[in-house]
């Protein structure tokens, strides 16, 4: 499947709502891990509340055992000043204590209007890339994206323990042990 068709099953995916009990391969904390059936392929999601849920920001990483890929999805509700489809360059940091690690830089996000939600999507497709990304995402406390320099969002992770299920998940192809 094409870097364009995997993107466009996944917003479907994130946009026809809670997945269904059997779909769902576990829960940890806030994150919600799923399989998709009859692959290798497993994602978690996590949605965050803001200003009294005015604003509405989810984060779904999906992972690939067998391209040992991973795909961010970070959504929101708010940024309706945008076209309906592009790119923007985002500045991805992470935060451990005071610590903050801004190795990864800049990175060009693709985007698109999917109902009244930005999806912004980042393909990670070397196994390099894919395993930091999963590292970086278990071992911080939190994301931000910044567009120059300022924070657009910043969203808790609290994600080893939901990093190390979705690897299960995947390697599994979704079945649980």
């Amino acid at each position: 499947m094409s870097k364009r068709g995997w993107m466009i099953s996944v917003c479907a995916l994130l946009m026809a709502g809670p997945a269904e009990s059997e779909d769902i391969y576990a829960r940890v904390g806030s994150w919600e891990i799923s399989a998709q059936p009859a692959s290798h392929q497993c994602l978690m999601i996590h949605s965050y509340f803001k200003e009294e849920g005015k604003k509405t920001d989810d984060l779904t990483v999906l992972y690939d055992a067998d391209k040992e890929g991973v795909l961010l999805i970070w959504s929101n509700d708010w940024m309706t000043y945008l076209p309906t489809k592009g790119e923007l360059e985002l500045g991805l940091a992470f935060r451990k204590g005071v610590s903050v690690d801004q190795s990864w830089g800049r990175r060009t996000l693709h985007y698109d209007k999917v109902g009244n939600r930005y999806l912004f999507t980042r393909a990670f497709k070397n196994a390099e890339d894919a395993h930091r990304i999963l590292r970086d995402l278990a071992s911080n406390e939190d994301i931000g994206l910044f567009l120059g320099p300022a924070l657009l969002s910043s969203l808790p992770l609290k994600a080893s323990d939901a990093v190390g299920k979705l690897r299960e998940c995947a390697l599994n192809g979704g079945r649980a042990q």
